[in-house]
């Protein structure tokens, strides 16, 4: 089976061995979505995953890794043609919000431009990053199932050092692997 593992930073890939496809695609949802596309053209994956760190919304631990059961984003919002917000037009003329990850998990992964500061009022999660949605739009695009693992490096609103993000994330990045294979495992 050949996996596509995309990341917005080098460091969160060393943990995986070349058995993978690793892909480094930058911060943000639209640099995670180009290169995304542009991977999964280029080397036809079984699998995408979106892997990195997250901020827990409360109810996930710093140092927890875990696989997400679907995620949307709050940035979209076409609520002005009675769409609901985190929803969008696909060119099909279908609309696409929540897309759904691993079914094996209830968790639910909110993807922003912009980093959490604060809960999203109007859409219920778990946890806040700024790549997975773009990554799992790419796949489903391209009819590639697409699975989103985290580590759990801060608790959103709670005020974060970058030292501090740092070293939760060199410390816990060898947990990324060991939930992606598990994962693997259950498909």
């Amino acid at each position: 089976m050949k996996v596509l593992i995309i990341a917005s930073d080098r460091s969160e890939l060393s943990a995986f061995s070349d058995g993978f496809v690793r892909i480094v695609s930058g911060v943000g949802p639209f640099l995670a979505a180009a290169s995304a596309a542009a991977a999964i053209a280029e080397h036809h994956p079984d699998a995408v995953f979106s892997v990195g760190s997250a901020g827990s919304y409360g109810g996930l631990s710093v140092g927890e890794c875990v696989s997400f059961g679907s995620v949307a984003t709050p940035d979209q919002n076409l609520s002005a043609f009675h769409l609901r917000k985190g929803s969008t037009l696909l060119p099909s003329r279908a609309t696409i919000g929540s897309i759904d990850l691993d079914r094996s998990s209830s968790l639910r992964l909110l993807t922003s431009g912009t980093f959490a500061s604060e809960p999203c009022e109007d859409m219920e999660a778990d946890a806040a990053d700024m790549e997975a949605y773009g990554v799992a739009i790419a796949a489903h695009l391209a009819s590639v199932p697409c699975f989103a693992v985290k580590i759990i490096t801060d608790i959103v609103g709670e005020d974060l050092r970058l030292s501090d993000y740092g070293f939760n994330l060199r410390s816990l990045r060898q947990l990324l692997p060991q939930k992606v294979e598990e994962v693997l495992q259950g498909l």
